[in-house]
């Protein structure tokens, strides 16, 4: 049976290439040219106008659900930022990656962030916005008995306060993912999809690499499943690193992600 989920992609997947204006229109063009429309947007250039890339956005046809914004942009330049936000027509300002400010002291660290983040999140949603936590595996550290995922599901606002879970970085952490998508149901609207490849290493130890849907090792449908019931509904394709041209990669991927989706 078809998933009502939509692929789209992560620009984070072909950073070198978006960090001019007219690197970021070529790039937009060749992610439009797969039949993909809808796009988070992740370390594009800091010096391109916002304006162009409105512009840009309405030429192409194209749709932007969710972003990675600059911590100090989202702690100190946040109205301007819900500006640029709300001319692209995207409602979610997201954080790709928490600072060492924070990570470096453990349970005191989530305590500040916790804290620090919560007048952001009233600020979004006063612009009808929510904030996005983007997790990797630190997350599940525990610190005094506790996961800091937990911590961040129980102690901030579950209107505001949304989620973005990474298949890959969810099985690195060696958690439940299905049990974690669960309990930020009705709060995350994104996945990040990437596939999880092995190879070997110099003394015969696996390592483990973010890689192309269909070549390795995770079976989607039973996520894709729990993404329907629990609210998802932007499946971002994100290779962190890729092996090869990374539009070929975010092409294979685009194309088996639908074909499995379509099923």
């Amino acid at each position: 049976m078809p998933y009502n989920l939509i692929p789209a992609v992560q620009m984070f997947t072909v950073r070198e290439f978006i960090q001019t204006a007219e690197g970021l229109e070529q790039s937009m063009r060749r992610i439009r040219d797969m039949g993909c429309r809808d796009v988070q947007f992740s370390r594009v250039g800091t010096g391109i106008d916002p304006d162009f890339i409105t512009a840009l956005l309405k030429e192409l046809d194209m749709h932007v659900f969710v972003t990675h914004s600059p911590m100090d942009r989202i702690f100190n330049d946040l109205p301007a930022l819900i500006r640029e936000h709300h001319a692209w027509g995207c409602d979610s300002i997201g954080l790709g990656n928490l600072d060492n400010r924070y990570l470096d002291d453990g349970y005191e660290g989530y305590t500040r962030f916790i804290r620090d983040i919560k007048p952001v999140v009233q600020e979004l949603k006063r612009e009808g916005m929510t904030f996005a936590y983007h997790s990797h595996s630190f997350e599940f550290i525990r610190y005094q008995g506790r996961y800091m995922y937990d911590r961040l599901i129980e102690e901030t606002d579950p209107e505001g306060f949304h989620f973005i879970q990474d298949s890959f970085w969810m099985r690195y952490g060696g958690i439940n993912h299905p049990k974690y998508m669960e309990k930020v149901a009705g709060r995350m609207e994104v996945l990040h999809v990437k596939d999880f490849t092995t190879r070997i290493g110099y003394f015969g130890e696996c390592e483990c690499m973010t890689g192309t849907i269909g070549e390795g090792n995770i079976d989607y449908r039973p996520l894709l499943e729990v993404c329907q019931r629990t609210g998802v509904k932007y499946l971002a394709i994100e290779q962190d690193r890729c092996l090869r041209d990374p539009f070929d990669c975010l092409k294979d991927a685009y194309v088996e992600l639908k074909r499995i989706v379509e099923e």
